[in-house]
């Protein structure tokens, strides 16, 4: 009576993974494997210079080098901008901001983007952009 009970409980957890793994997403457009480039393209992408300004309290992006040491394509990188006082370097961080850059990163790359500018929110003229910041990407399957 155990041993019946014991194959109807593997049979039935075979069962069950089985048609789990048959709902899993199976989409063209997403990866088929689980790589640190997948799931962490902060790791790969590299900001390496940049040009900032504010004008009439909008602070604006513009000639960003990006780097691209991955072998993934990545899209829409997320990142957060760290702001310091031209006043008072001593002060530290005084605010930051989250946005995301529209491009396209091709792997092992290194190029600059956004020569016309992107608006990354409200600035100020004491405002120092001392950091960006990778948060995430899409990675893109070609």
């Amino acid at each position: 009576m155990k041993l019946r009970i014991a194959v109807l409980i593997l049979f039935t957890i075979t069962l069950a993974s089985t048609v789990s793994y048959a709902q899993n997403d199976t989409g063209s457009d997403k990866f088929s494997y689980d790589s640190n480039q997948v799931l962490h393209p902060e790791w790969y992408i590299k900001i390496i210079d940049w040009s900032f300004y504010t004008a009439a309290r909008v602070a604006i992006l513009s000639s960003v080098t990006i780097e691209n040491t991955a072998d993934v394509t990545y899209k829409d990188i997320r990142v957060n901008l760290v702001y310091t006082s031209y006043s008072a370097p001593a002060a530290g961080i005084i605010a930051t901001s989250t946005g995301m850059l529209p491009v396209t990163l091709p792997p092992k790359s290194k190029k600059i983007y956004l020569k016309g500018g992107l608006t990354m929110g409200a600035g100020n003229q004491n405002y120092d952009l001392s950091d960006i910041q990778v948060l995430s990407a899409t990675p893109v399957k070609e």
